[in-house]
């Protein structure tokens, strides 16, 4: 059973990525947190196989969570898939240079997260 953990302030997000794994039947435990220091904290405590972070939460953004995780030695292996809905080619590239593994902007397919979700998974790169 795979380890997710969603880090978003909008809890349906976690929900789409529940349809999204269901979909291409991973099995997985799921884990939300609401904000980025929150999720950061529960990345640290490592365990997790994925984790999908959104950007633009309160009290500690998606940008530096994704930083700090990627330089904690607990969280820095456990790819990240970024969900936005920031269109910017250059945020993208940004969250990409910060360790991503990947870059999913709102609105998309359930079904093609799904499947990259799975790749990631199965140890795949992007």
């Amino acid at each position: 059973m795979k380890r997710i953990l969603v880090i978003d302030d909008d809890p349906p997000v976690a929900r789409i990525v529940k349809a999204a794994l269901d979909i291409v039947k991973v099995e997985h435990a799921l884990d939300y947190c609401s904000d980025g220091g929150q999720g950061r904290a529960k990345a640290a405590q490592g365990g997790y196989d994925l984790i999908c972070l959104d950007l633009s939460m309160p009290f500690m953004d998606g940008f530096e969570a994704l930083g700090e995780m990627k330089r904690n030695p607990k969280s820095a292996q456990i790819p990240v898939v970024v969900i936005t809905g920031a269109q910017e080619p250059e945020i993208h590239h940004r969250v990409m240079e910060l360790g991503a593994a990947a870059v999913f902007t709102k609105p998309f397919e359930p079904v093609h997260l799904g499947h990259v979700l799975q790749h990631i998974l199965a140890g795949g790169q992007v």
